[in-house]
């Protein structure tokens, strides 16, 4: 996997249309680099338009991706569109925790560092 930087243009449509979804920029762990993406996601499912319009069960997507909880931040659709229109930008919102688009080592190693 690359980066994907529509990925982050993507959830506008998921946050649009699913009224229970949440919003997700997340490292994740593939091929032995961290990546910088998102998605929209409700309790089970995981809708990541890069990938498939169809929803994939959100344990198999976090198990496949390298997903954890502390390499993510989750907003919700009140949250997101509302750092959108104070932004004027798709994400990601938090710069410091996401500093760059890809990453050789762990990212909460430089942050923390």
């Amino acid at each position: 996997m690359e980066f994907r930087p529509k990925a982050f243009e993507a959830v506008i449509e998921v946050g649009s249309e699913c009224e229970d979804c949440n919003i997700v920029h997340a490292w994740v762990h593939v091929d032995g680099t961290w990546i910088l993406h998102a998605w929209g996601e409700t309790d089970l499912a995981v809708y990541d338009l890069t990938e498939t319009r169809d929803p994939v069960i959100r344990s198999d997507y976090y198990a496949r991706m390298g997903v954890t909880e502390e390499r993510l931040k989750r907003y919700n659709r009140i949250e997101f569109f509302t750092l959108l229109g104070d932004h004027k930008h798709f994400g990601p919102y938090d710069t410091d925790f996401f500093f760059a688009n890809t990453s050789d080592t762990d990212p909460l190693l430089q942050i923390n560092g």
